[in-house]
């Protein structure tokens, strides 16, 4: 948990610049205070070991850190209703998203599907009404404020790499 509050309290919008390929990071999302304020009720609504966590990567994968981090924060948001058999799905998802990237070199195929599967999910459960879409400030100019649109333009910067139509990024 201790990682988590690191995460989101420390690294939030640079991450997303570096992925992204903005040279320019912003101030992060949250101070260190709401940071741990947000990881208590995320404990408190889905209890302590109900998280997502990828956990430690071989290669630095910042975006998908940093997604991870966002994709909490809108989960612990009061107006989120998800039991931790949902929030155990949206982890199965990013893991094997981290998966698909954390291989030298990384299989963007594998990785655009995984996030394609997880940007189905957070949508799905936006619309529904049981995850919240907290904003934050934007990592870089035009930049997504909320999880759902990190999510999207992640997948779809990976999906791009698969398809061989951008140098892809590492995270």
């Amino acid at each position: 948990m201790m990682r988590s509050r690191w995460i989101i309290a420390t690294t939030s919008a640079a991450l997303f610049a570096i992925a992204c390929g903005s040279t320019t990071p912003t101030t992060p999302s949250m101070s260190s205070e709401a940071a741990i304020t947000s990881n208590a009720a995320l404990a408190a609504n889905v209890g302590a070991d109900c998280a997502v966590d990828v956990g430690t990567t071989t290669n630095p994968l910042p975006a998908l850190h940093e997604l991870e981090g966002w994709l909490n924060t809108a989960i612990a948001d009061p107006s989120s209703d998800l039991n931790c058999g949902q929030v155990r799905s949206l982890d199965a998802k990013l893991e094997a998203v981290a998966k698909a990237l954390d291989q030298t070199p990384p299989t963007f195929h594998e990785a655009c599907g995984a996030s394609g599967a997880l940007v189905n999910e957070i949508e799905a459960l936006v619309n529904r009404g049981e995850l919240g879409l907290p904003t934050f400030p934007p990592p870089f100019p035009g930049g997504p404020t909320d999880v759902l649109a990190a999510a999207r333009g992640l997948h779809d910067r990976w999906c791009a790499a698969a398809r061989g139509d951008i140098e892809g990024p590492r995270s």
